[in-house]
């Protein structure tokens, strides 16, 4: 059977590496570009994990196709 949230799954784990990085790098900054940055690294991480936990949750809602 097909998983259809395998590639959902990897953008959970591009979320949240982006969001780790963009804590460390936030941590580390020097200026406020270095914040400005990291910031919307920040962000775009909450957005993508956001939209993925909402894709996942509706494949698990909808029923399975299954072929005989």
């Amino acid at each position: 059977m097909h998983d259809n949230n395998k590639n959902v799954r990897r953008l959970l784990d591009v979320a949240a590496n982006l969001i780790e990085v963009a804590d460390t790098g936030h941590a580390e900054c020097v200026d406020e570009n270095c914040v400005g940055l990291f910031g919307l690294a920040k962000d775009c991480g909450y957005r993508i994990r956001a939209e993925a936990e909402r894709e996942f949750a509706a494949h698990l809602a909808r029923p399975q196709k299954r072929f005989n």
